[in-house]
């Protein structure tokens, strides 16, 4: 056998568990063949990594993730440019699904940010418009490229297992962090939480931001719950049930160690879309996970509960001493709302400077400073405008009709997320798993985006490029019937 025939690409290698068969050629005794095979052994060795790490990052940090996730997108559209100029190419574009939403969004999106620089008056006006603009519209060219990174490179087992890995992880951390009271990277102390005289405290994570981790908990939680809940041949065995079952009841207690209703609300939204799909138990073990959750919160706020604490209360609550966790959290709650309907009215004003087309760098305009995690009289009304509703703030940024190509584009993509789910045979039940994970996903992320812009904070959008790239990358394999077993991919 000629060397010709023994050598692979990075590329070739992982897709052979794909198409079971070699598909790579190259002529070592040319030279520019002999360049772009070792180049592209170098950068074919990183992009698996980088993509393995992504999740990693994703509970860790935000200059990582985004690091990680530009990376592996430059990386892959180096690899895509260096094989166009190989005598065989390994690689061929092909349409996602979605297109014409996407393409609408961001051309729409490119001339919101045209008709914005006009009425820049300064060179830092349109500085700062030309980066909101464009930074808000950077998600499209990162799911193209991460689903290309896919084709390249399969491994979706791999990453999805990184994830979930990951995330169970940080949820015990944030078990830790709620009753040490103690954020790992500042070392200062954190907020109490709302339970009178209890020694409990609300875990930020990594991210410096409650709602950072919240979102991540509610968005990761359908994985393990669709692992427990969907539908198995009869003769299988229940370890991934039970599995899925016990790393679902620790991420939601971390879920709701967040003490924010609204993405409890978003974490259940996620949970209860996967009804939508065939399992056998599914209200089984729904029942069973939230009697688990109820019991732990029991032995924590109730079993313990003496009358003193009840008649001291805690500092903030010293006039009302029969105030209940539920009544606290509540007006927390309540507080954050105002907040969130104060920067409501905000951003309609400055959507309303331009209606149609939106401001692209409008919100930079508005006085908003703060965290959305620290709620207090006085601080109030003063809040960074990514703790608001994502939907008024895309309204104001791109207009009336941004927000309905956004959302022309989400609704296109949960059909075809729960059209592919019906396509994959009952055999592949991981790909099954995966798929119902994703569309339950996805539900949880635009819950979130009601409470804040998540499309604004680059965690929580590569997250979401993280999983519309894998159902997209799925959708193209089984839509041409190529997918050999649920390890293929």
């Amino acid at each position: 056998m000629s060397i010709k025939n023994r050598i692979g690409s990075p590329s070739a290698r992982r897709r052979e568990h794909v198409r079971g068969r070699w598909n790579y050629r190259a002529d070592l005794d040319v030279g520019n063949e002999r360049t772009i095979h070792a180049a592209k052994q170098v950068i074919g060795f990183l992009i698996p990594g980088l993509m393995v790490s992504l999740p990693v990052f994703l509970a860790t940090s935000r200059a990582a993730t985004e690091i990680a996730s530009w990376g592996l997108a430059a990386l892959t559209l180096l690899y895509i440019g260096l094989d166009a100029f190989a005598r065989h190419r390994e690689f061929k574009f092909f349409r996602l699904g979605p297109d014409v939403a996407l393409a609408a969004c961001f051309a729409f999106g490119l001339l919101s940010v045209a008709a914005s620089t006009v009425s820049s008056t300064t060179s830092s006006d349109l500085a700062t418009v030309l980066l909101e603009g464009l930074g808000q519209l950077r998600w499209i060219p990162l799911l193209y490229l991460l689903v290309y990174a896919w084709e390249l490179f399969p491994g979706l087992n791999r990453v999805m297992l990184a994830l979930i890995g990951t995330v169970t992880v940080t949820a015990i951390l944030t078990w830790i962090q709620h009753f040490q009271g103690v954020d790992w990277l500042t070392g200062e102390a954190l907020k109490n939480a709302p339970t009178g005289l209890r020694p409990y405290f609300v875990p930020r994570g990594f991210f410096g931001s409650t709602e950072a981790l919240a979102t991540l908990f509610a968005c990761v939680l359908p994985f393990p719950v669709a692992a427990a809940c969907l539908r198995r041949d009869r003769d299988e065995t229940d370890k991934m049930t039970w599995i899925g079952f016990g790393i679902s009841v620790l991420i939601a207690l971390a879920l709701a160690f967040t003490y924010r209703p609204g993405f409890w609300w978003a974490g259940a939204a996620g949970a209860g879309a996967l009804l939508l799909f065939p399992g056998d138990r599914r209200f089984k073990l729904l029942f069973s996970m939230a009697l688990a959750i109820a019991s732990v919160w029991f032995l924590l706020f109730v079993a313990f509960d003496t009358s003193s604490d009840r008649a001291a209360g805690d500092s903030s609550q010293a006039s009302s001493p029969d105030v209940s966790l539920v009544e606290r959290i509540e007006a927390e709650e309540n507080a954050r709302a105002e907040q969130h309907r104060i920067q409501m009215n905000r951003l309609v004003e400055v959507w309303e400077e331009s209606p149609i087309l939106g401001i692209a760098g409008g919100t930079a305009m508005l006085p908003l400073t703060g965290s959305p995690s620290d709620v207090t009289n006085e601080t109030r009304g003063e809040f960074q405008y990514e703790s608001v509703n994502v939907y008024f703030l895309i309204l104001a940024r791109g207009g009336l009709i941004g927000l309905i190509l956004y959302l022309a584009f989400i609704l296109h993509h949960l059909l075809n997320t729960m059209r592919l789910f019906h396509e994959i045979p009952e055999s592949h039940h991981k790909h099954r798993v995966l798929v119902a994970g994703c569309f339950a996903s996805q539900c949880a992320f635009h819950a979130a985006g009601l409470y804040w812009g998540t499309m604004t904070e680059a965690f929580s959008m590569n997250l979401f490029v993280l999983v519309c790239s894998m159902t997209l990358y799925m959708n193209e394999h089984y839509a041409h019937g190529i997918v050999s077993d649920d390890s293929a991919l």
